[in-house]
């Protein structure tokens, strides 16, 4: 057919649309699930920390996406799936660890580094099944919120860097499977031993924290609304 490559993916995701194969991404359902995470595992306090920042942002949200049609909400799930495959290159070739999540928290895509750090298979660190604020601390998720909450919609800020601690091996229902070999690797070993440093001492298998320094970086739609957020 005619018309530029882009022209025609458009016309592609316009067919797919159309025939019902293509929707926009429910994030409803994501703030849903941030909700009864906050009900069963975190103090009022730090439940309301967390609302304060979201409290001002999805009517943000909201209010850009009610000015587009469906269509367009598709477009941009259509380029959230292309920096998905961007970032498969980008993630194999960091030698630190690294994963991204949507602005309500569903993992998507990590690297063997990250998985290896907080005790949990990459197979599991992916289309949404664990959340970027279940692997932390509770007050480093309070964090986390408030800092992505302050930078959001600003344009000229699109990386902070921070601190957290994070959840090693958690338990979490979406891992009772089981997700760790019996030896662990290297890497894992080699965080172990870190944590005993710094006196987290621990039995092997159970859960514990490790202190570390990441940074975070907000990749927005053409609206100008967060799609992605990618941490190393």
């Amino acid at each position: 057919e005619d018309g530029t490559r882009e022209e025609r993916l458009k016309a592609v995701i316009r067919a797919k649309y159309e025939a019902a194969l293509l929707k926009p991404y429910n994030y409803v359902k994501g703030y849903a699930r941030l909700s009864r995470w906050m009900e069963r595992n975190v103090s009022p306090e730090s439940r309301q920390a967390i609302l304060q920042p979201i409290s001002v942002l999805r009517p943000k949200f909201r209010s850009i996406a009610q000015s587009l049609k469906d269509i367009d909400l598709v477009y941009v799930e259509e380029a959230f799936e292309r920096l998905l495959l961007d970032y498969d290159r980008v993630f194999s070739a960091m030698g630190i660890p690294a994963c991204l999540w949507r602005r309500t928290g569903e993992i998507y895509k990590a690297n063997k580094g990250f998985a290896d750090l907080v005790g949990i298979d990459v197979s599991k660190l992916r289309d949404g099944r664990l959340c970027i604020y279940e692997l932390m601390s509770e007050n480093s998720a309070v964090n986390y919120w408030e800092k992505y909450g302050h930078v959001a919609f600003d344009a000229q800020q699109k990386a902070v860097l921070t601190s957290c601690v994070l959840r090693y091996k958690p338990n979490l229902p979406a891992l009772q499977s089981g997700a760790l070999s019996a030896n662990g690797t290297a890497a894992q070993k080699a965080a172990l031993k870190r944590r005993h440093l710094n006196g987290d001492s621990t039995a092997d298998g159970e859960e514990t924290f490790i202190n570390c320094c990441f940074s975070f970086t907000i990749r927005r739609d053409i609206w100008g609304i967060p799609s992605m957020i990618v941490g190393a």
